[in-house]
């Protein structure tokens, strides 16, 4: 199987422990308008996906997912998932979760801080995108762990794009991602478009619903004594 790390996240692998992966679409498993359905049969290949890369299955949150722009500090203990009422969710550089957000044209926006070494999975569609869920997630994490914007590096995964969709998600992401103060050179596009390439992607709108789920992953590797 193949390990989901595409070019777009090296920057974010070349950190020791570090593990983002993004999971496309899986061959062979059949999907259906039945979301918690598709999601049941994609896990058991989402997971051996995170068992390969030394993480703990166990160790997964994840984040409600209702199109808004409300986020949340998770962590190692007394936290079950997914996390409700959110769209993003965010933890320290100590904590073990790996970050887990769905998404099926819709954006996912990894945010990793090089200094505190903090984490965030964020799922940015156009509900959310529109509600500028980038800038609450930079006040959020700022307030509760001092990150600060200009010291982040951040990845847009691959989504729906023109003229595929009218709106450029992608395009606004970075716009906000820059006003929150990101540095043009920490942010990167991945360029890819779901809705033009069904070989690799799940795409909701070319599917009209009967579509899968790809999978965001953002975790830490435990250190071995």
């Amino acid at each position: 199987m193949s390990n989901y790390s595409p070019a777009y996240l090296d920057r974010l692998n070349e950190v020791p422990q570090n593990f983002a992966r993004f999971i496309t679409r899986i061959p062979g498993i059949e999907v259906s308008a039945d979301r918690q359905a598709v999601i049941d049969a994609l896990t058991p290949a989402h997971e051996q996906v995170m068992r390969e890369g030394g993480v703990d299955v166990k160790m997964l949150r994840r984040a409600q997912q209702v199109h808004g722009n409300k986020v949340a500090l998770v962590g190692d203990i007394g936290c079950s998932y997914p996390v409700e009422g959110v769209d993003g969710i965010f933890c320290d550089a100590k904590a073990d979760s790996c970050l887990g957000i769905y998404v099926a044209d819709c954006a996912a926006v990894w945010v990793y801080d090089q200094v505190t070494g903090s984490r965030a999975l964020v799922h940015s569609g156009k509900m959310g995108t529109q509600q500028n869920i980038l800038g609450e997630l930079f006040k959020s994490m700022y307030k509760i762990l001092g990150v600060k914007a200009s010291n982040c590096i951040a990845v847009i995964s691959p989504c729906i794009r023109p003229p595929h969709y009218e709106v450029d998600i992608a395009g606004q992401i970075k716009t906000q991602l820059r006003e929150a103060g990101v540095l043009s050179e920490n942010i990167i596009d991945s360029g890819l478009d779901t809705a033009s390439d069904l070989d690799t992607f799940y795409s909701y709108r070319v599917e009209k619903g009967k579509t899968g789920r790809m999978l965001a992953l953002f975790g830490r590797i435990p250190e071995h004594n």
